[in-house]
């Protein structure tokens, strides 16, 4: 439909799409925590339109070529694991040093849960990630901007307000909203340079796929497998939105900027590409 839109113009698009429909559920939908898991189809079916809809790229098999889902990436597979794992442990340790938390081994229905999880969680986390690092994030960096990653996780951040502000449970439900929700984007934005990294050098959205459910389910883990008195301090010392949680994801973000591995996959889209060189 529209074949020569610029690459900002589809960023653009595709978030306001992705944004708008985040928008919709978190004001329409009755249960909160339902509504924060529908909202991850919404980056998927933003893709799914700009690709077979708007740009129509969708309709050629070399139009999927960019989001790297031809590439498994699985050399890049233990760094997506062990990258969340080391700051979450690094988040739980101050959590239990200063008394916040207590460990405990967690009931066994929680853990079959939690097994029985994984997978539905790998899947979900797909349908989001192919959005922000298999097609938005690879989109923003062919435009020339400085920081794409950076700024692909602010943006994958905001995203997220929708749920926290107008949904009734469904998103950061501990601790002061307005002293949490900078917290949380600035872990975002960090993050995004960590999925931006492994996305990149991998060619491959997968890796960037199993770095985001590893964080989550070892969100979840930490969860079951500890008791505290004072949630609202916890969320505001360790967890998504805590400011260890982001010291921790700023180090890591730091570190991986330094790590010179060849890229393994090209990012640029078949598109008109724009030649700003401003952030």
């Amino acid at each position: 439909m529209f074949t020569t839109l610029s690459a900002t113009t589809r960023a653009v698009t595709y978030y306001l799409m992705a944004l708008t429909m985040c928008v919709v559920l978190a004001l329409t939908w009755p249960n909160g925590e339902a509504a924060a898991v529908l909202a991850m189809f919404t980056p998927m079916l933003s893709v799914l339109l700009m690709q077979l809809v708007v740009t129509r790229d969708g309709w050629r098999r070399s139009g999927w070529t960019p989001l790297g889902l031809g590439r498994l990436g699985i050399r890049f597979w233990p760094a997506a694991v062990g990258l969340p794992a080391a700051i979450l442990l690094v988040s739980e340790a101050v959590l239990r040093l200063t008394g916040l938390t207590t460990w405990h081994l967690p009931s066994g229905s929680d853990t079959v849960l939690t097994l029985i999880d994984l997978p539905v969680m790998l899947v979900f986390v797909f349908f989001e990630e192919i959005g922000w690092r298999g097609y938005f994030g690879p989109l923003l960096a062919s435009t020339g901007r400085r920081l794409p990653h950076l700024l692909t996780g602010l943006l994958h951040g905001i995203w997220h307000l929708p749920l926290v502000f107008f949904a009734t449970g469904g998103y950061l439900t501990e601790g002061n909203r307005w002293i949490i929700v900078p917290i949380f984007l600035a872990v975002f934005t960090c993050a995004g340079q960590l999925y931006g990294w492994i996305r990149e050098v991998s060619g491959s959205v997968y890796p960037a796929v199993i770095l985001h459910t590893a964080f989550n389910m070892g969100l979840t883990i930490a969860v079951i497998g500890t008791a505290t008195n004072s949630p609202d301090t916890v969320a505001a010392v360790g967890r998504e939105a805590g400011i260890v949680t982001l010291v921790a994801v700023a180090a890591a973000a730091l570190w991986v900027s330094t790590r010179r591995t060849a890229a393994l996959g090209d990012p640029t889209f078949p598109a008109v590409a724009d030649r700003a060189n401003v952030l």
